[in-house]
């Protein structure tokens, strides 16, 4: 089963670290101080991670604080298969960290040809938990102190003066009656709830817009079949405050020196599963993947997720998703939220318990569930589960722009979804809300909410991060969207970058000296880009390209109908000059030739000469470069130098 040597421990330079920058953090905390930094992150989810890095690699000083004793969000805590199905979708700090991935399963598997532990990571996109998380300290270690931690906090009040975040206090968990105010020029709530943003006053909604408010096809109160197309009877669209259903993502082993039991959990209660019992009676669950998806990971492990009714099958239709119970997280209070947490873990392992040990589950059933346990290497500070439940979804801000389902609607002219000039990432999951309600016999091989969409990718705006009335904040989490369109969101390689696009932005309102919601979007695009992040889908531009930055940013702005680069095409003048037109048209900007364009192959002299009618002046190329006949990556090149902001 691969290496399964512990290689994954924490290592002791790992917990010198990690002790150590919680020791700047006490630090911080003693005698109440108020420490200065130029940006603030509460929430150390791959949001906040993504924020603080960014940030830091920019020359800022970030204080990382959570509520958590640890980093990473759900990504250190099981949910480590990425759902990202094109990657070209997602760059930037995301790709670096698929990169280390392989880079150490790479190291773990020298000397063996079989490369197990590579051929499991799916190219750094599925990895182990405990992996996950001393990447991000190695990203956080690498800012040569920079971005300091503050963990074990409680955020305690936010201050804000004519609609202005300026300081936040913290409570130690240790000692809730201390405080430490943290004062910051820019501040970013990335936890998954949007507690920050909240207690600053800002305007959020929780629950599931009408299919009304937005003229969203899918909101609202559904039934569909996973997959399917079709609304099936009860879908009425009202709105309400339904919350998607949580669960673990528990990682296990079959591996024996590995492997701990499960044991039964205390509070077990048989009658939480009838749904379940009355499909093993049936017949219908026949092996332990039919109840629970199981994912392969390296190591010898496997992560699990509750699974969705399968239309053909109708099973099963109760997993380890728990409806309903969740719906007061989102504005609960830690207290609240820690019983809840304790529901669901009481729940969703003696859901795997009664696979393993009820009579009335068929040997055969008993014998391979019971193969799997804990694994001793993963969690072990808490019993080898993990230490958070899988919040699919928390508050969500009401911003300068919310994105909503018809932002994934076709262009027919484009033959892709809507040109954003101001995009700052893509979504290209599908939109993937889990059950809000407990199965209802009365609609069978369904369950009330759980439905899966696909779209083409879109692109997110800026405006997404930005509350509407309080300034000094950016929320890459908790952002704004509807309730159909953030289950596209949603995804943790989405929220790293979104985390991302909140540091570089906080690093430019600061250079710039402008509010947050004010930051030049040409400029922080800029940034992004040439970092390797993306700001409008390309499948087939991969990251390293020379062409990449250009193509990206003139990509929001038009450069190409549909998703295809086709950076080496040749090009007409005529096609040329319809490109440049229609990046100038979202540019703000109205230019046409001189003279006609012809349909003969474009030069640089030529495109030179168009741009500086349009105002942007680029150098006249020397001798026989400047006839030289261009390629769509060279013009993008070119195009971009004379658009690109100046720092």
């Amino acid at each position: 089963m691969g290496n399964t040597s512990g290689s994954n421990d924490m290592t002791r330079r790992d917990w010198a670290l990690r002790t150590t920058l919680l020791g700047s953090a006490a630090a911080l905390a003693s005698g109440q101080t108020s420490p200065a930094a130029d940006l603030v992150i509460y929430g150390a989810t791959p949001g906040g991670i993504g924020a603080a890095v960014a940030a830091a690699r920019l020359g800022r000083s970030v204080i990382l604080c959570a509520h958590e004793d640890h980093i990473g969000g759900i990504v250190a805590n099981g949910l480590t298969n990425a759902d990202i199905g094109k990657r070209q979708a997602v760059g930037g700090l995301f790709f670096e960290f698929t990169r280390r991935v392989v880079a150490e399963y790479e190291r773990q598997d020298r000397g063996n040809a079989e490369k197990p532990n590579v051929k499991l990571c799916r190219d750094g996109y599925w990895y182990e938990a405990s992996l996950a998380e001393r990447i991000f300290h190695q990203m956080i270690e690498e800012q040569q102190g920079r971005v300091r931690l503050m963990l074990s906090h409680e955020l305690a009040s936010a201050e804000v003066t004519g609609k202005r975040l300026h300081a936040i206090q913290l409570a130690p968990r240790h000692d809730p009656s201390a405080r430490v105010r943290l004062a910051a020029t820019a501040f970013v709530d990335a936890t998954y709830e949007g507690d920050l943003a909240a207690m600053a006053g800002a305007a959020f909604r929780t629950g599931r817009e009408s299919r009304d408010e937005y003229h969203e096809p899918h909101a609202g109160r559904i039934y569909m079949h996973f997959r399917g197309e079709e609304l099936l009877p009860g879908s009425t669209g009202e709105a309400d405050n339904a919350t998607q259903a949580y669960c673990f993502r528990f990682h296990v082993t079959n591996v024996p020196e590995k492997r701990i039991p499960i044991a039964k959990p205390a509070g077990y209660n048989r009658n939480d599963y009838p749904y379940l019992l009355e499909d093993i009676r049936a017949g219908r669950i026949r092996a332990f993947r039919d109840a629970i998806q199981v994912y392969p990971m390296p190591n010898g492990r496997f992560e699990l997720n509750s699974d969705h009714i399968h239309p053909d099958t109708g099973v099963p239709k109760e997993s380890l998703d728990l409806a309903e119970e969740c719906w007061a997280w989102p504005t609960a209070t830690p207290a609240e939220r820690k019983r809840i947490y304790q529901r669901y873990l009481t729940h969703n392992v003696g859901l795997i318990w009664l696979l393993q040990h009820d009579p009335e589950v068929p040997e055969a059933v008993r014998k391979d569930a019971l193969q799997y346990g804990w694994h001793r290497d993963e969690w072990k500070d808490n019993g080898n589960v993990p230490r958070q439940v899988y919040v699919r979804q928390g508050r969500r801000i009401l911003g300068d722009y919310v994105l909503t389902e018809r932002d994934a609607d076709l262009a027919p002219s484009l033959n892709r979804t809507r040109i954003r000039p101001d995009s700052i990432a893509v979504i290209e999951w599908a939109f993937d809300p889990h059950g809000h309600h407990k199965y209802d016999p009365a609609h069978p091989n369904v369950r009330e909410g759980y439905i899966f969409i696909d779209h083409e990718p879109f692109q997110v705006p800026y405006g997404v991060l930005t509350p509407r009335e309080i300034d000094g904040l950016l929320v890459p989490v908790a952002c704004s969207c509807s309730h159909v369109a953030y289950n596209a969101l949603r995804m943790e390689p989405v929220f790293l970058a979104l985390g991302e696009a909140c540091g570089t932005a906080a690093h430019l309102a600061i250079q710039h000296d402008l509010p947050l919601r004010k930051v030049p979007v040409g400029e922080l695009q800029s940034l992004l880009v040439e970092r390797k992040g993306v700001v409008t889908f390309y499948e087939d531009l991969p990251f390293a390209d020379p062409a990449f930055p250009a193509m990206q940013y003139l990509g929001a702005r038009g450069l190409n109908p549909g998703y295809r680069a086709e950076k080496d095409a040749p090009l007409t003048e005529e096609a040329a000059a319809t490109r440049l037109i229609r990046i100038l048209h979202y540019e703000g900007r109205t230019w046409k030739p001189s003279a006609a364009p012809e349909q003969k192959p474009l030069t640089a002299r030529r495109l030179s000469g168009w741009l500086r009618e349009a105002g942007y002046g680029p150098a006249e190329p020397a001798g026989s470069e400047g006839e030289a006949a261009l390629l769509l990556g060279d013009f993008a090149i070119i195009v971009y130098a004379a658009f690109k902001p100046r720092k």
